[in-house]
């Protein structure tokens, strides 16, 4: 299993154990559109996306991810900081 495998996997196991019910595929693409495509695609009700939190110049080249997401899904879009990911992980 790979690391981001691993990740989605670790992911649903978390929110499964709520007794929520979860859908997750590692995807190849450019993110930004992919993950706002296949929310689309599966008619999720939310995304739920990391950040790294990155500001300044760093951020203008790599772009932001989880702000394009949130800005263009058609669904809710729940950010959770790299903290937070790290801790549950």
């Amino acid at each position: 299993m790979t690391q981001e495998e691993n990740a989605v996997y670790q992911a649903m196991q978390a929110v499964s154990s709520a007794g929520l019910k979860t859908t997750g595929e590692v995807l190849s693409g450019y993110p930004k559109a992919k993950i706002v495509d296949e929310a689309k695609k599966w008619g999720a009700d939310l995304v739920v996306v990391g950040s790294h939190g990155r500001r300044g110049v760093e951020r203008i080249l790599l772009g932001s991810v989880s702000e394009a997401v949130a800005l263009h899904a058609d669904c809710s879009v729940e950010v959770i900081r790299s903290s937070v990911l790290l801790e549950e992980i």
